[in-house]
């Protein structure tokens, strides 16, 4: 029996199955696990790199962590991931869904069906539709409402809707003001 040793922090185990390096300590018979070999998952970290992955019971990869050497950290499963880039952005994949808030303060986010983005001055954009930061809203299509209600006139089609007058029967008099 060999005492297991590894770096602080990090608590893992082998599987059945991977190699084993061993040391002899000073006494007859005893020798510490100085470290293992995971025989069926390649290496892919690179010089600088730190991967730590988890694996199921059958030796498969189910999930990681990958600090990069770009500064670069990703968590990651087989259902999505989270990055976070060096510059503090981050970046969030589902299997139906991004979301990415970068280092300028700008926040995207996408589900296939839809996307909003708020911009790093502060206009809210969502599905084509723009909101800026005073409140005004500019789109790209109709805008529908059942009552649309305010203190002020409403202009539609360059006319203005509180005094807007009709001329109506003899001699010219107008319908008055719409209420």
């Amino acid at each position: 029996t060999a005492e297991h040793f590894a770096a602080a922090g990090d608590d893992s185990h082998p599987l059945p199955g991977d190699y084993v390096v061993l040391n002899a300590d000073r006494g007859a018979g005893r020798e510490s696990a100085i470290g293992y070999l995971d025989p069926h998952n390649e290496p892919r970290a690179l010089p600088g790199d730190k991967r730590i992955y988890a694996r199921g019971e059958d030796g498969v990869v189910i999930v990681e962590i990958w600090l990069k050497n770009t500064g670069e950290a990703t968590v990651l499963n087989e259902n999505g991931s989270v990055t976070l880039r060096p510059d503090g952005g981050t970046i969030t994949t589902t299997p139906q869904s991004t979301f990415d808030a970068k280092a300028d303060g700008s926040i995207k986010g996408d589900n296939g069906s839809g996307s909003f983005e708020l911009a790093a001055g502060g206009a809210f954009l969502v599905n084509g539709v723009t909101i800026d930061t005073s409140g005004n809203i500019t789109s790209p299509a109709t805008i529908t409402s059942p009552n649309m209600v305010g203190s002020t006139s409403i202009k539609a089609a360059g006319k203005e809707l509180a005094g807007h007058t009709h001329p109506a029967g003899t001699p010219p008099n107008n319908t008055g003001p719409n209420s």
